[in-house]
Order: C-alpha cells, then sequence, then structure tokens
C-alpha cells in the first residue's frame, strides 16, 4: 500500500521545541455533514468529493503510526519525537477515493492537520512552518525526488495568507503532493491533496470549495 507514507509528514515537525502546548477545551476536530467537513474551531468547510471515504481517529492515527515507522525506521529518537509531538498534533480530516485495500494501483487522499505553535513564536506564517516541515522531509529515510525551496502564497477560501509546497516522493510509484500552511488560532493549519497526474486537476477543484467564515 502506498497511501499510509504521506500521513506522516506533518507529526514531529518542530523539532526546535519539546514543550507542548496542547490543545484548548474549544478545540474542535470536525465533522461530516451533507458531503461537507465542518470545523467550528478553524471556522471553515470543505466540499469532499462524491464518494469519497472519511478515515476514523483510530484509522488516523493507525496511518500516522505506520509512517512513522516508514519514515524514520530505526531513528528511536526521531520517532519519539514525534510520538510526543502527536499532544500538539491533530489529524482533523483524511478522505480517500477508495477504501483502503482496494484493488487499485493509487489512491489519492485529502488531509487537513493542525499543530499547536504557541511555544514556537517564530513561526509566523504558513511559510515559516513549512520550512521546518521541508527540513524534516530531508532527513528523514522517504525517497524525496523534489520538495520545493521556495513556497509561493495562495488565496484559499478568501484567506490570502496561505503559502503552498509541492514535492515529489517516490514509493513504489511516484505520487505527487502539495501542501497548504497557514497559521490561526494559535496552530500551524495544513491542507494536503496527494495524487497523481492523472487526478491533481479534480484535487484542486476541492481545494477551490473551502470556505472560510
Amino acid at each position: 500500500m502506498k497511501i499510509h507514507v504521506l500521513s506522516v509528514l506533518f507529526l514531529g515537525v518542530l523539532f526546535t521545541s519539546c514543550l507542548t502546548g496542547g490543545k484548548p477545551d474549544d478545540f474542535d476536530y470536525g465533522h461530516i455533514e451533507d458531503g461537507k467537513y465542518v470545523n467550528s474551531f478553524f471556522k471553515f468547510e470543505i466540499t469532499l468529493p462524491d464518494g469519497w471515504v472519511v478515515q476514523s481517529q483510530e484509522q488516523m492515527d493507525n496511518l500516522t503510526e505506520k509512517g512513522t515507522e516508514l519514515a524514520f525506521g530505526e531513528n528511536k529518537f526521531k520517532k519519539a519525537v514525534v510520538k510526543a509531538s502527536l499532544i500538539n498534533t491533530a489529524n482533523l480530516l483524511q478522505a480517500f477515493q477508495y477504501e483502503l485495500g482496494t484493488p487499485v494501483d493509487f489512491n489519492p487522499n485529502i488531509s487537513i492537520v493542525a499543530e499547536n505553535i504557541s511555544n514556537t513564536p517564530g513561526i509566523k506564517t504558513g511559510g515559516d512552518y513549512l520550512f521546518h516541515l521541508r527540513k524534516m522531509l530531508k532527513e528523514s529515510l522517504l525517497d524525496v525526488e523534489h520538495v520545493d525551496e521556495n513556497f509561493e502564497k495562495e488565496t484559499i477560501g478568501g484567506r490570502t495568507d496561505f503559502y503552498k509546497m509541492k514535492v515529489t516522493i517516490n514509493y513504489l510509484q511516484k505520487a505527487n503532493q502539495i501542501v497548504y500552511a497557514t497559521i490561526s488560532n494559535g496552530f500551524s493549519l495544513c491542507i494536503v491533496i496527494t495524487s497523481n497526474d492523472e487526478v491533481q486537476q479534480q484535487m484542486l477543484k476541492t481545494i477551490n470549495t473551502i470556505k472560510f467564515h
């Protein structure tokens, strides 16, 4: 299976801080409503493609664990840092085009992840956050064919403060990933699409359904 490789990319990014801010009492993991993912804490919604399969919290945590093993192998220190970072990190959404295990060559997916950055005041923009994410990618065992050195600004759902990073990873086959990052309510908010060339345009249309309130 190629799908769990990229689920780890946002965990334990901030190796510069071992302090944890946790999640506030009013934090919302979001819910699915009429084909949309809705989150009251970050005040946005996104319309998911028809028929896509949304993962439960348990399934997302399981994918994260497998991805950590793949990305860091026997490096016990980095795996421990990733585990500790889960106090700060929230997997908000992961949806796949097909059910896991379906006999297809590629299973496109979209993920949304938030991380508490209150103890890292130097991270002021989504671009700053992507800088640390890129560093982690380069230090991992993943076969990263390409990662952007410069991050373009992007407007999503009326917000003009997103930054974009493109990544290409080889794991049995090539997967393209676009990471959109911004800062909201003391958290980084990352929206990620993982695709191949055939479905990337369709998934970009999904990003355009995001609305911030």
